[in-house]
C-alpha cells in the first residue's frame, strides 16, 4: 500500500507519537509511507532515522498553498489510505480531496475536543473522511452527542496503548521522586500540580517532584514554583533520551489533566508498573480503574490529589500493587503493537475494492509471463490484493514466492480443466477485476467474467487471433503493431489501447569493444515462431568468414530437442552453441555475452531485448510486430528481415569486427533504452484502467 499521513505539525505530543509509531509499523511492512506536516519538528529526525519520508507544506497565506502542495503530493504519490490527525490537518486534507485526481481512503483519527467553531465545521465536512478513529470510548460518546452520530460501519475507537517491554523487578525505594511527562500546557493540570506539591511540602514528606516536557506555559510554571517555595524539590526537564529510563527511576507517576482524550503518557507510565494519580477526566478511567490499577481523583482539586499523592508515598506496598495491576491492564488491553495491527488491518479493509485475479495459461516464465510478475509485484506495492491461476512450474513458485495466493491448473484437454479450475477459483477469491495473459487464460477468463460479473482485462503478448479476446471488457495491446494487428480483425476499438511492454529494471551503461571473439545470445523460449533454427543455420553457413565466440541460447520450450538435434548436426556449430534452458534471471550471464540476437518471426515488445539494451548490449532482431517500436534499424540496432540469412550474416559481421560500430550501437541502444523504458508509467496506465473498471462496478 501507499499511505500518506497528514498532521498539522512535527513537534512532540499524543497525536506525533501515535503516527510517528504507525508510519514505522507500516515502513516496516513493506509498505510505501510519507508524512506531511504544516510545519517542521523534533519528530522529522526520527522519522528520517527510519527511512521515512516527510514533507513540509508549510504554514504561509492562510494554510491555501500548503494545500496546493498537499494536493500536489497526492496526485503525485498516488496513496492508498490517507491518514489525517488533528483538526487543522484534516480540514485541509478533506478539502484537497474534493480535488485530488487520484482516488484515495480518507481516514481521521479525531484526537480531542475542540471549539464551537470545530463543530460547526466538523458536521459539514465529516463525510469526506470514509472512515473516523478515535482513541477512547469517552471520545467517541463526546462526538456522537457534539457533532454527529456515525453509522457503526463507518467509525472505531482503538486504543493507542504503548509499547511492551520487559517487566522490571520491582525495586523499593527510600527517597520519592513524583514525576510526569507530558505537554506544558493548561489543560494538563500541571499547575494543580505544583500546588498539591505544596501541601505535601508543608507536611514534611521527603520526596522530589520532577516535570519532563516542554511548551508554551514553561515559564508560567516555573514562575509558579518559585512563588509557591518549590524551587529545592521541583526540577523541570526540557528533554530525555528515552521514555523508559526516565520512568524507570520514578516512585509515583502523576497525570492531574483537565483534558485528556486517552493518555499515552499514564499507559506508558503503567507499563513500567508505575502506581499512578490522575484525573477522572475523558478517557483516563478507561485506562485506570480507580484503586485498582491507580488513583483517581476531580480535576482542579490539589487537596484531593495531594491526598492520594501522600497515601502512596506513604504505603510502599499500595504502589507496589498498584503498579503491578497497572502492568497486566496495560499487556491486556493497551498493547501498542496489537494498535499498530489493527490500524493496518483498517488499512486493508478499506481498500478491498482493490482485489484482481492473474489468470496465466502457462507455466514457463517467458516475456509475457514477466510481465505479469512484474505487475503483480507492483500492484501488491500498492496495496492491491492478487490471487492467480496458472498452468504449473516455474511460474507457480515464483508467484507463490511473492506471497501470491495462486492455484494450478492442467491445460489438458484444450484447456477444459484450465477453464473449470478457474471458475472454481474466482468463486473462491472473489475478485473485483480479471487480468489475463497469453490465449487461453484471455478467452476463458472473457467468457467467465460475462456469466460472474467480473469485468476483464486481457493483455495481448502477440499477433494472436482476435477471437482469444473478444469477450474481454478491455483489451491491452503491449505495443502499436499488436493493437494495429487485433484493429484489422475489427476488434471493438473502444475497449482495445495500447500500453507498451517495460521492465522493472535500471539502464546500466554502453560497452567498449570486446578484444576477442564476440559471444551471441538468444533469449527466448525455445518455440518455431522464435525462428532459432533459420538463425542457427544462416551462422552455420558463414562461421568460418565470423568473429565469433559461443552462441548462448537462454529458455526452454517445445522445440528445444530440435534444436538441440539441430546443433549437434551442424558441424560449425557443434562446440559453439550452449543451451542454459529456463533461466530465472538471464541478466547474471550477460556480462559474457556481446551481441543479443532475436530471429523471432512474430512480436510484441520483446522483454530480452529491453533487457540487453539496458547494458548496452547491440542488438540484432527481425523487423517484426512491435520490436521496430523500441529498435530504430541502423540506429539503436540492426534489424533484418525473417528469414533474411545474407542480412543477419552482414550484422554479425559488422559488429563482431568493426569497433567503431560495436560501440556506437552500445551507446545508441543504452540511450534508447532509457527513451522507451517507462515503468512507472506502464503501471500507472494498467492501474487506472483496473481501477476505472472496479469504479464501473
Amino acid at each position: 500500500m501507499r499511505i500518506l499521513f497528514v498532521i498539522n505539525a512535527l513537534t512532540v505530543g499524543g497525536a506525533q507519537t501515535l503516527l510517528l509509531d504507525l508510519a514505522k509499523y507500516c515502513k516496516e511492512a513493506n509498505n510505501e509511507v510519507i508524512v506531511a506536516a504544516f510545519r517542521d519538528g523534533k519528530l522529522s529526525d526520527n522519522l528520517t532515522e527510519n527511512g521515512i519520508k516527510s514533507v513540509i507544506l508549510g504554514e504561509s497565506f492562510f494554510d491555501l498553498i500548503a494545500c496546493f502542495r498537499l494536493i500536489r503530493l497526492i496526485n503525485d504519490f498516488k496513496p492508498d489510505i490517507v491518514h489525517s490527525h488533528l483538526f487543522r490537518a484534516t480540514a485541509w486534507t478533506r478539502f484537497a480531496k474534493v480535488f485530488c485526481l487520484n482516488s484515495f481512503k480518507l481516514i481521521t483519527t479525531v484526537h480531542g475536543t475542540e471549539t464551537e467553531a470545530y463543530h460547526k465545521i466538523e458536521r459539514f465536512m465529516q463525510p469526506l473522511s470514509d472512515f473516523i478513529l478515535f482513541p477512547s470510548r469517552f471520545l467517541y460518546e463526546w462526538y456522537s452527542d457534539s457533532i454527529k452520530k456515525l453509522d457503526s460501519d463507518s467509525y472505531k475507537v482503538i486504543y493507542p496503548g504503548t509499547t511492551i517491554d520487559k517487566a522490571r523487578a520491582y525495586q523499593p525505594q527510600t527517597h520519592i521522586i513524583i514525576g510526569t511527562l507530558s505537554r506544558l500546557h493548561q489543560i494538563k493540570g500541571i499547575d494543580i500540580l505544583l500546588e498539591a506539591t505544596k501541601i505535601l511540602k508543608e507536611k514534611n514528606l521527603n520526596f522530589e517532584l520532577e516535570i519532563c516536557g516542554g511548551g508554551k506555559d514553561k515559564e508560567q510554571l516555573e514562575i509558579q514554583t518559585q512563588k509557591l517555595g518549590l524551587e529545592n524539590i521541583c526540577h523541570f526537564i526540557d528533554d530525555i533520551p528515552q521514555k523508559s529510563s526516565y520512568l524507570e527511576k520514578l516512585s509515583i507517576f502523576a497525570a492531574p489533566s483537565r483534558k485528556e482524550a486517552f493518555g499515552i503518557n499514564i499507559c506508558e507510565a503503567m507499563e513500567r508498573s508505575l502506581p499512578v494519580a490522575a484525573t477522572k477526566v475523558g478517557g483516563i478511567p478507561e485506562v485506570i480503574e480507580n484503586n485498582v490499577s491507580g488513583i483517581l481523583c476531580e480535576q482542579d482539586n490539589p487537596k484531593e490529589l495531594a491526598d492520594n499523592l501522600e497515601f502512596l508515598i506513604k504505603n510502599e506496598e499500595i504502589r507496589k500493587k498498584l503498579g503491578e495491576n497497572g502492568r497486566k491492564k496495560v499487556e491486556k488491553l493497551f498493547n501498542r503493537k496489537k494498535a499498530m495491527e489493527e490500524h493496518i488491518e483498517l488499512y486493508k479493509k478499506m481498500i478491498n475494492n482493490k482485489k484482481v485475479h492473474f489468470v496465466i495459461s502457462s507455466r514457463e516464465l517467458g516475456g509475457g509471463e514477466r510481465l505479469a510478475i512484474n505487475l503483480i509485484k507492483n500492484l501488491q506495492k500498492r496495496g492491491w490484493e492478487v490471487t492467480a491461476t496458472c498452468a504449473g512450474n516455474p511460474l507457480y513458485a515464483e508467484l507463490l514466492s511473492m506471497n501470491v495466493k495462486c492455484s494450478v491448473a492442467s491445460m489438458a484437454l484444450g484447456g477444459i480443466v484450465f477453464a473449470v479450475k478457474l471458475f472454481k477459483d474466482l468463486k473462491t477469491f472473489k475478485p473485483k477485476i480479471i487480468n489475463s495473459h497469453l490465449n487461453k487464460a484471455s478467452l476463458f477468463s472473457g467468457i467467465l467474467g460475462k456469466l460472474m460479473g467480473i469485468k476483464c482485462v486481457s493483455h495481448i503478448h502477440g499477433l494472436n487471433k482476435k477471437i482469444y479476446y473478444q469477450f474481454s471488457d478491455r483489451q491491452i495491446a503491449v505495443s502499436k503493431a499488436v493493437k494495429q494487428h487485433m484493429l484489422d480483425q475489427k476488434l471493438n476499438s473502444s475497449s482495445l489501447l495500447c500500453i507498451n511492454n517495460c521492465i522493472d529494471k535500471p539502464a546500466v551503461g554502453s560497452r567498449k569493444f570486446p578484444q576477442k571473439p564476440l559471444n551471441i545470445s538468444i533469449t527466448a523460449k525455445l518455440h518455431s515462431n522464435k525462428g532459432h533454427k533459420w538463425a542457427l543455420k544462416a551462422i552455420a553457413e558463414k562461421t568460418s568468414e565470423l568473429n565469433i565466440g559461443e552462441i548462448h541460447i537462454f529458455g526452454d520450450g517445445s522445440e528445444r530437442n530440435n534444436l538441440e538435434n539441430l546443433c549437434n548436426s551442424l558441424v560449425p556449430l557443434k562446440d559453439k552453441v550452449i543451451f542454459h534452458g529456463f533461466v530465472n534471471d538471464p541478466s547474471l550471464y550477460y556480462d559474457n555475452i556481446d551481441i543479443a540476437l532475436l530471429p523471432s518471426l512474430g512480436e510484441g515488445i520483446p522483454l530480452s531485448l529491453l533487457e540487453v539494451m539496458r547494458l548496452g548490449i547491440p542488438c540484432i532482431a527481425t523487423n517484426v510486430g512491435g520490436i521496430p517500436e523500441i529498435i530504430t534499424n541502423n540506429e539503436s540496432g540492426i534489424l533484418v528481415a525473417p528469414n533474411d540469412k545474407k542480412g543477419l550474416i552482414e550484422a554479425i559481421s559488422k559488429l563482431s569486427s568493426q569497433k567503431e560500430e560495436y560501440e556506437f550501437f552500445s551507446l545508441k541502444a543504452f540511450e534508447r533504452f532509457k527513451q522507451v523504458n517507462n515503468q512507472e508509467k506502464m503501471i500507472d496506465d494498467f492501474e487506472k484502467v483496473l481501477l476505472e473498471l472496479v469504479m464501473g462496478n
